[in-house]
């Protein structure tokens, strides 16, 4: 697993109980669950805004991923594969760049939400990752 970004870990255990989002991570770290949520202006974000590594970010700006949506609908539009084992079709692109992407569209994800969102968001990560 890569590295967590400390801030923002700390603020989404301020809305888990009973366990910490690292707990969580580690537990499920071959399959864990969670839902993308953008509105249709975050979708066209550009991928820059995940601040990813150089090598994470130059990979996908190769394969055509310029912005969220394509990211998210590149991601998820084939069944019966992972995320991350659709990531790592793309050349050039290693497992820990694979995770990094997955681990900073989380988090990218939960920054984004209302405060009063980000409660009932993390309550369906735990449910989705029991």
């Amino acid at each position: 697993m890569i590295e967590l970004d400390e801030k923002v870990t700390r603020e989404m255990n301020k809305y888990l109980e009973g366990t910490t989002i690292e707990e969580i991570l580690e537990r499920n770290k071959k399959m864990f669950h969670f839902q993308v949520m953008f509105n249709a202006t975050q979708m066209e974000q550009g991928i820059d805004v995940l601040d990813l590594s150089v090598r994470g970010y130059n990979c996908l700006k190769r394969c055509g991923y310029n912005t969220l949506r394509d990211l998210v609908n590149g991601v998820e539009t084939k069944e019966d594969a992972t995320s991350k084992r659709q990531l790592l079709g793309v050349r050039n692109l290693g497992r820990k760049s694979a995770e990094e992407i997955l681990i900073k569209l989380f988090y990218y994800q939960f920054q984004v939400l209302s405060d009063e969102r980000k409660r009932q968001y993390m309550q369906r990560i735990v449910e989705s990752n029991q």
